[in-house]
């Protein structure tokens, strides 16, 4: 049997061979990317190794939520010159690159540094940006760069691009949220410089519907677009006839201007849909009619979801009846459906109906009832609509 004096000696030797810094680089990199930004850039105390490994993270994400007085704002700035703009940082690729700035010491003569802050990440060949800052006034430039995938903006104003051009060849991802563009010019002149766009997502734009460039919408601009997610108005139904998956917010609602409601709302043929989301908002009347004109013009879809606004007013078909021509989704492809808040009155359980009743590869139907519907008509409504249905396999689910 082995003397316990040996074990111990080994034990020893065994734990004395393992240090962190027997790791390789690539594993200690690894080990860095999953510490938030400011614990990670304490290690470059440690030695060279560590110096030169911080600045060779190709994932950075940086947020000025600490910076709640003037002091700690200044200190923010210089942290992030200090992990963008140094030396050792300027040869290494940089994959990913968020920034996050709300807080309320940014000053409109202090804007020049996140301008600064972006340059630096282009140069470095950043593939995923995400920028987000309270009103700030975004230069252009950052509308050109050969090697962005992903852009996610929050919060930002854009100035005017009209001696600017764009130039996102490789762009694959776009996110837009409360982002503020001089005219709408410039908004599809980002469309249109974004050739190789995939996924499209905007939400609270805030453009001019009026500029005449609307007019210069043309189909082939977004003709490798496969899922866009909008609010109604933000981008014009023809310029995503290509998609595969379409979610639109705030259906309903109305423009000012007639002619530009219905250049928005002129439909394509969506000839690649197989998904369909539709959502209404506030208590705009809900029209089953805006519905159908949608089905008819999607001939391969698969999924349907429509979720009502609770306390809407709904309206039957204008012509009080269902066209006698079923779509061919309805007929031929359409397997699901959901209805949010669905209500127990004529017109809803009339659209229900008709599906039920033409869709012969239907195989699930689900119903989400609205607050204000009569539970006690909830059974009825239920065993009502399954007589209607004219495919045995498709499955009637009630939720509240």
């Amino acid at each position: 049997m082995m003397q316990p004096s040996v074990i111990n000696k080994r034990v020893k030797h065994t734990t004395k061979s393992r240090s962190i810094n027997d790791l390789s680089n690539d594993v200690l990199i690894h080990i860095l990317s999953f510490l938030p930004i400011k614990y990670a850039f304490r290690t470059t105390i440690l030695s060279k190794r560590w110096f030169l490994l911080f600045y060779s993270l190709a994932v950075i994400s940086i947020s000025d939520n600490e910076a709640y007085t003037k002091k700690a704002w200044v200190h923010f700035c210089r942290f992030v010159d200090t992990v963008l703009l140094s030396t050792h940082a300027e040869e290494q690729t940089l994959k990913t690159f968020h920034l996050d700035c709300r807080s309320k010491n940014w000053r409109p003569n202090s804007f020049i540094c996140f301008d600064t802050w972006v340059e630096a990440a282009k140069r470095r060949g950043v593939e995923d940006l995400y920028l987000c800052m309270l009103q700030v006034m975004l230069s252009p430039t950052i509308f050109v760069c050969e090697t962005l995938v992903v852009l996610k903006l929050d919060r930002l104003n854009v100035p005017s691009m009209s001696r600017f051009s764009v130039d996102l060849p490789s762009l694959k991802t776009l996110d837009l949220c409360f982002v503020c563009f001089q005219n709408s010019d410039d908004y599809m002149k980002l469309l249109s410089g974004s050739p190789k766009l995939e996924d499209l997502k905007t939400l609270y734009i805030k453009l001019n519907v009026r500029s005449t460039a609307i007019e210069n919408f043309e189909k082939p601009l977004l003709s490798n677009l496969i899922k866009a997610n909008f609010r109604l108005f933000e981008v014009p139904f023809r310029a995503v006839y290509n998609v595969q998956f379409l979610n639109v917010l705030q259906m309903g609602t109305r423009l000012p201007s007639e002619e530009n409601t219905s250049y928005y709302k002129s439909l394509p043929i969506f000839e690649n849909l197989i998904e369909l989301r539709l959502s209404w908002t506030s208590r705009v009347t809900h029209d089953w009619s805006e519905v159908m004109k949608m089905l008819q013009n999607c001939p391969k879809l698969q999924t349907l979801s429509i979720k009502k606004w609770w306390g809407s007013i709904t309206t039957i078909m204008e012509n009080g009846k269902y066209q006698d021509h079923v779509p061919e989704c309805v007929s031929s492809h359409l397997t699901t459906i959901n209805i949010t808040n669905y209500q127990t009155v004529e017109a809803d359980f009339k659209f229900a109906s008709y599906i039920l009743k033409n869709a012969r590869l239907l195989k699930d139907m689900t119903i989400c009832f609205a607050r204000c519907s009569d539970i006690m008509q909830w059974t009825k409504c239920i065993e009502d609509l399954s007589r209607q249905r004219i495919s045995g396999a498709c499955k009637i689910s009630l939720r509240y």
